[in-house]
């Protein structure tokens, strides 16, 4: 799954433990607010960069005390039939 048109599901989920954010988004949503190619990476950090614990790429990791961004993925839904195909 690196597209979005390659995601055969109804929602995306984004869960981040840390700071207890939770966020479902419907995938036909987001194929119109960033295009059906779009990049899932993309997505995701486009959609996490409010995260308070959220590191810019390449910066140092915290140490072992320090909390950093935990975000994860998921999909629900049963797998849609229309989807579009990958470009890729």
């Amino acid at each position: 799954m690196e597209r979005l048109c390659d995601v055969r599901a109804v929602q995306l989920v984004i869960t981040c433990g840390p700071c207890d954010r939770r966020g479902v988004y419907r995938i036909d949503g987001l194929r119109r607010r960033f295009g059906d190619n779009a990049s899932v990476l993309d997505v995701y950090l486009q959609l996490t960069q409010t995260c308070r614990y959220q590191r810019e790429v390449g910066s140092r990791q915290p140490n072992v005390y320090g909390v950093g961004c935990r975000a994860k993925l998921d999909t629900t839904g049963a797998a849609t039939k229309g989807g579009l195909p990958s470009r890729t």
